[in-house]
């Protein structure tokens, strides 16, 4: 196969906290800390994470936080460039900050994430994060962004869970057009809803087994609630990316869709123009690390809605075998459509040359 750029469309850094302070006053970094210090006791002092015991090859490596050892980490993957995502949870834990608080910090993180992808703009695309408590905030911090550059922009999975109305609501329009009059995609992370920190404080594996598996499955109400609420109806140029949830189980729900929308009469009650599934094909994407049957089953989903990822550093991570894993999953793959999805996907939702 040719030589064809290679881009990670779910990768990650870790943003120092000097990093970010940098940008950010000192009652505002008080805010930060106070924050962290109180979910970690809610957590029961480890953030109720798993334990860290098991080391991967991405494990503790500088190229986390510092953009120049990053650079050498690519290389030795023979990735051109990285979807990098900082904050896991959107800032979510940021959006109830007061006193100017919540805007300041969300453009300290932004800023700093700037300031990390300078090292080279054009391997280094980092997903921004807004707030959407204030809708004028966020449409605001939108058009800072777009206009520094920005490729991808991220927002909590599930709004409900911080007392937020849910994204279907016509308070977020102003939002919404704004976002698709820039044409950025829309990301949303793989993650714990209420019910799943729940069940992770109750895990009884040391590992919290139970828990890591079960977070792709509840992104499935992520897709429901973009296509079937009609969003993607109202704006049509959104772009949707799921993050880290894999690929084999979409084809089933997308079908559950389309069944439901014929059996339960939904055509009827005029809920959707088309069938749900057509919306997932123009609208939305997903990413994946190792999903063999999902590049099986790859025409259900799409080839144009698929982006292949390192998730370096995390332990899903394929760094620094992603070579091998490219061949292995795409041995039976035309050329045209494994160039897409290794890289051509990503380039053209994100805007990349």
């Amino acid at each position: 196969m040719a030589k064809e750029r290679i881009i990670s469309s779910d990768s990650h850094i870790a943003l120092k906290d000097e990093a970010v302070f940098s940008h950010l006053q000192k009652k505002h970094q008080d805010q930060i800390l106070e924050a962290r210090a109180a979910f970690m006791a809610r957590m029961g002092g480890k953030g109720g994470m798993p334990s860290q015991e098991h080391n991967w090859p991405a494990f503790g490596r500088d190229g986390e936080w510092d953009p120049q050892e990053r650079l050498k980490d690519m290389d030795i993957d023979g990735v051109d460039a990285e979807v990098l995502y900082s904050a896991a949870d959107a800032g979510a834990s940021h959006n109830k900050f007061d006193d100017g608080g919540r805007l300041a910090v969300f453009q300290a993180y932004n800023d700093a994430a700037l300031d990390f992808a300078s090292a080279d703009p054009k391997r280094l695309l980092p997903v921004y994060i807004v707030p959407i408590v204030e809708v004028e905030e966020a449409v605001s911090e939108v058009k800072r962004l777009a206009e520094a550059g920005a490729r991808a922009l991220m927002i909590p999975p599930y709004p409900h869970d911080l007392g937020l109305k849910p994204y279907w609501d016509s308070s977020y329009d102003p939002l919404w057009a704004t976002i698709e009059e820039t044409g950025i995609p829309i990301s949303q992370h793989v993650g714990a809803n209420q019910y799943l920190f729940q069940l992770m404080a109750h895990d009884p594996t040391p590992a919290k087994g139970i828990f890591q598996s079960l977070p792709p499955i509840f992104m499935a109400e992520i897709i429901a609630n973009w296509i079937v609420s009609g969003l993607l109806e109202r704006f049509p140029g959104l772009k949707i990316v799921l993050v880290e949830a894999g690929l084999s189980w979409i084809p089933y729900y997308l079908e559950r869709l389309d069944t439901m929308a014929h059996r339960h009469g939904w055509d009827n009650l005029n809920m959707l123009a088309e069938k749900p599934s057509a919306y997932w094909h123009r609208s939305m994407a997903a990413t994946f690390e190792e999903d063999e049957f999902g590049i099986e089953i790859r025409h259900r989903l799409g080839v144009e809605n698929l982006m292949w990822a390192t998730d370096y550093p995390h332990p899903d991570s394929t760094w620094p075998e992603s070579q091998k894993v490219i061949k292995t999953h795409f041995k039976n793959v035309p050329e045209d459509e494994t160039r897409a999805i290794i890289g051509g996907n990503a380039a053209r939702f994100y805007g990349l040359n």
